[in-house]
């Protein structure tokens, strides 16, 4: 299995956030284990909502209990319950007095409503104040199907490209959609697009939507299987 880290580019970054849709939280898991083997203490929280965690959770505690596990485990995903069924975001001062102790922390940053494709709203994505590299994710599962089934908040992206309803996302699309909602990000952050499920859609989809998107950084693969192919 490939290293993810050193596929998308990492290297020193501290807080590093993802964005998009298909794929977020197991690549901030990946990413979370590799660096949990290289003896590093991880913190995994997020912004907005993502799914209760199954391991290393550490909900409704305090900043003093969960650093307690941090040091003890080496990898904590921390937050709040959200009506039982999700976890949301820590209170600012206990993130900040987490993260301060944690060598890398990792943010989920948006939600996609476990869609391929996400155009997101205004608001969206909820960034924190401070971070050093931003992950844009994309399921390549989307492609070849109608925008309605495939993206999250698929009427913003009607609006905002002016395409006809039933409209099969093709490559060039995917590209589009992602720098319309992304684009003004990239601008100010350093990062990468990471297109996810190459194993489902295939290389030459994977390809296609990579050079769509001209110069910006990008690498494709899959986080189920574990490999990388890198345009960086």
């Amino acid at each position: 299995m490939e290293q993810l880290r050193k596929a998308l580019g990492l290297k020193e970054e501290k807080i590093i956030c993802a964005v998009g849709g298909g794929g977020k939280t197991s690549l901030l898991f990946r990413l979370g284990e590799e660096y949990r083997r290289e003896g590093k203490r991880v913190l995994l929280t997020t912004t907005t909502k993502m799914a209760l965690p199954e391991k290393y959770g550490a909900l409704d505690r305090t900043g003093k209990e969960i650093i307690q596990q941090l040091d003890r485990d080496g990898f904590v995903v921390a937050g709040t319950t959200w009506e039982g069924i999700k976890m949301s975001e820590l209170p600012l001062e206990i993130y900040r007095q987490v993260s301060a102790e944690a060598d890398v922390v990792l943010i989920e940053a948006d939600g996609s409503k476990r869609l391929p494709l996400k155009m997101p709203r205004e608001g969206e994505p909820v960034l924190p104040e401070r971070y050093d590299f931003l992950v844009t994710v994309l399921g390549l599962t989307g492609l070849n199907k109608p925008l309605e089934e495939v993206c999250h908040r698929w009427e913003l992206a009607r609006e905002a490209l002016g395409w006809q309803e039933g409209r099969r996302v093709t490559p060039e699309d995917a590209a589009l959609l992602l720098r319309t909602g992304y684009g003004s990000w990239w601008r100010r952050s350093r990062g990468c697009v990471f297109l996810n499920q190459a194993d489902a859609a295939g290389e030459t989809a994977a390809r296609q939507t990579a050079a769509a998107l001209g110069e910006v950084p990008c690498l494709w693969g899959s986080l189920q299987e574990g490999w990388y192919r890198s345009a960086l």
